[in-house]
């Protein structure tokens, strides 16, 4: 009897140690999640800075302030929520995110005010899609917020890129 009694005080032990309702699946989906939104946070970042650099028209510019402005404290925000929720935040760019600042780098005037704004759109409308897929399947409570008072942010940043 008293063997079982301790089997089952470790068990439940060892249960207790594991968050409930988070399985594991999800956390490496909010991980995955976390990692992208990170990295294209900083992406948003670089290319904001290089669009005051090397853009032309004044739109294009002040759009890049806005990127380097509302996703710097994007990333802020949504890195605490998720070292909060105990995830992992990258802290650099990947190998393509780098090519791709390397290569508008290359740009100016009307070709790069061009190319940053197809780029402007394609991201935004890829980050909407996942910031609101992550927001109906993360369990983090942190996260959820964080991605909540994002995702209204991210829709004006489209909607501006369209215009550019």
């Amino acid at each position: 009897m008293r063997k079982l009694i301790v089997s089952l005080g470790s068990a439940l032990l060892i249960l207790s140690s594991i968050p409930h309702g988070i399985s594991s699946d999800k956390s490496e989906a909010d991980q995955q999640f976390v990692n992208e939104a990170a990295r294209g946070g900083m992406l948003e970042v670089e290319l904001g800075q290089l669009a005051l650099k090397n853009g032309m028209s004044g739109e294009v510019k002040n759009f890049g302030q806005q990127m380097v402005t509302d996703h710097t404290r994007l990333n802020d925000e949504l890195g605490n929520a998720a070292k909060k929720d105990g995830l992992q935040v990258p802290t650099a760019l990947n190998a393509t995110q780098r090519a791709e600042i390397q290569a508008l780098s290359k740009l100016s005037g009307k070709e790069f005010d061009s190319r940053y704004a197809q780029l402007m759109v394609k991201d935004h409308t890829h980050d909407l899609a996942a910031f609101q897929k992550a927001e109906s399947t993360t369990e983090r409570p942190e996260l959820k917020k964080a991605i909540a008072d994002a995702i209204p942010v991210v829709e004006h940043h489209l909607e501006m890129a369209k215009k550019l």
